[in-house]
């Protein structure tokens, strides 16, 4: 898993692979996974009045800006530069910060709610970035995520075929307009002890969009997965 991390960092980073076609994520944020957005705002029972919340994954700062229209103060965390830079031009009342997942730049218990919506599958030490996201919530602070389903990642695998092994996938989207490369993960990685010691599994939801579901021969099987969670 490490030098999987370490050639992935180096070769594949989130940030470079972002930066060379942000304008086109951005234009089509509108119209992205209606399905996956649903089923996360969903999600999303409980008042931000007042609540200090962090993005993880921003991108252009949409869903912070969602956030703090609902009376929440937020901070967005993104890998690539350009995202920050838009989105700190679009939405000057949220703080946005350029920073990745497995080391967040903020104190320990600095968050009442952490959200992140399609971000932490690109990080090839997902059990890092949810350590990471327990220490920054406050005691009794609530996490809610959208991911990647592990069972179409193992699907979009590029060779050597294997649930268990961090392999390297490649998803196109926006009728291939945008290939991106991202490690591949089992639930495992998400939901190990460190997890269940960390946290209380609230919610826990699983679904597929159609035009994931047409890349893959028109076979239906779950491509997100949407998970609550309350920090011990």
């Amino acid at each position: 898993m490490k030098d999987l991390a370490n050639n992935f960092m180096e070769d594949n980073s989130i940030n470079k692979q972002y930066n060379n076609f942000d304008d086109i994520y951005s234009s089509n944020l509108a119209v992205q996974d209606s399905t996956g957005n649903r089923f996360f705002y969903q999600t999303i029972d409980f008042f931000l009045e007042g609540k200090k919340v962090l993005d993880v994954g921003c991108g252009d700062g949409a869903d912070c800006n969602f956030y703090q229209k609902a009376g929440a103060v937020v901070t967005g965390v993104e890998p690539s530069d350009n995202f920050v830079k838009k989105a700190r031009e679009k939405y000057p009342a949220c703080q946005f910060v350029v920073g990745v997942g497995e080391n967040l730049p903020f104190d320990d218990g600095s968050f009442d709610v952490v959200f992140s919506k399609y971000a932490i599958q690109t990080s090839p030490e997902v059990p890092k970035v949810m350590s990471e996201i327990g220490r920054v919530l406050k005691k009794d602070g609530l996490l809610v995520m959208l991911s990647k389903h592990p069972f179409r990642q193992f699907m979009e695998q590029n060779a050597d075929k294997n649930y268990f092994k961090n392999n390297i996938t490649t998803s196109n989207i926006y009728d291939g307009r945008i290939v991106l490369h991202e490690p591949s993960h089992s639930f495992g990685e998400y939901f190990n002890k460190g997890f269940f010691d960390n946290f209380d599994l609230l919610d826990y939801k699983e679904w597929y969009d159609f035009p994931a579901s047409e890349q893959m021969d028109n076979l239906i099987h779950p491509t997100f997965f949407v998970i609550k969670a309350r920090r011990r």
